[in-house]
């Protein structure tokens, strides 16, 4: 059986016309795109960390992670690492075409990045990739604080429960909350905020990106996308929809060239708001930079 073709996000008649009027975009739209990205560029003194989980509702914190490490690397002078705590199919290394051959263990060589390297698995230019299981906590301690330094912004992709993602949100700059579009997930988030809130963690709120994620084509014909975004847009965080992407949904590796248009803003929206919190992330006099430190 032959591999299935990659195909693209938009329908051809969209990408023609898309093609069409890009000599004819406005100069807002223009002046939005500079904007976002000179927020995906914001450099720090040292390196950012962003969890990417599902809140409890099963989305796939792999392919929204995949989209957010290529424009960060992209767009990004440093480097990129994305760490894949899933334990799902397809994987995050699937989702960066690498081989993802390498597990984080808590005996990583960090004495340079070279020698730091040799445990990860190259995605692309300035984007590295590894696994990490998903409950052990020491991983995060002695395999991934020694060689996030050598990194700009890491990424680390994970469901809800794991103990190694529940250590590295402790540290965490920013996240990236990953929800189904369906009202029962809706509904999971509502609580979730509500009792982040009630137990004083409004900035951990405010710190975190929600991604609103149509797996499926139609997969709740009930939901109402723009009541769910502004009602979650009330606790403080950002909200991004991110619609139903044919290429996406093949389960194969992200290729930008084929995510559909609308995909593509998405997913530079969210690196920059997520990149963006990171990085004004300040630590108390005295505390230390992670979840309950900011000011």
């Amino acid at each position: 059986m032959s591999p299935t073709k990659p195909v693209h996000g938009d329908p051809w008649v969209r990408r023609f016309g898309r093609a069409a009027l890009a000599p004819f975009r406005s100069v807002s739209e223009i002046a939005d795109a500079i904007e976002v990205r000179g927020r995906l560029q914001r450099a720090s003194a040292t390196g950012r960390r962003i969890v990417v989980d599902d809140l409890g509702t099963g989305a796939d914190t792999a392919v929204v992670t995949a989209l957010v490490a290529r424009a960060l690397a992209h767009h990004r002078d440093d480097r990129v690492l994305a760490v894949d705590a899933t334990d799902r199919f397809p994987t995050l290394g699937t989702r960066l075409d690498a081989q993802a051959e390498h597990a984080l263990g808590e005996g990583v060589e960090a004495g340079s990045f070279e020698l730091a390297e040799k445990s990860l698995d190259t995605a692309a230019t300035g984007l590295w990739t590894v696994r990490a299981p998903q409950d052990d906590a020491g991983v995060h301690t002695l395999g991934l604080l020694p060689i996030s330094r050598f990194f700009g912004v890491t990424l680390v992709a994970g469901g809800s429960g794991g103990t190694f993602v529940d250590a590295v949100a402790e540290t965490a700059h920013s996240r990236i909350r990953v929800v189904r579009a369906t009202r029962e997930a809706a509904l999971e988030v509502g609580r979730k905020i509500d009792e982040l809130i009630r137990d004083g963690r409004r900035d951990e709120v405010e710190r975190s990106v929600v991604v609103v994620f149509h797996q499926e084509k139609r997969e709740d014909p009930g939901f109402d996308a723009a009541r769910v975004t502004r009602i979650i847009a009330g606790s403080g965080a950002k909200v991004v929809l991110v619609p139903h992407d044919r290429h996406l949904a093949q389960g194969l590796a992200v290729d930008t060239r084929r995510i559909a248009d609308v995909t593509h803003r998405a997913a530079l929206r969210i690196a920059a708001e997520a990149v963006n919190s990171a990085v004004d992330v300040r630590p108390r006099p005295g505390g230390t930079e992670g979840r309950g430190e900011w000011v």
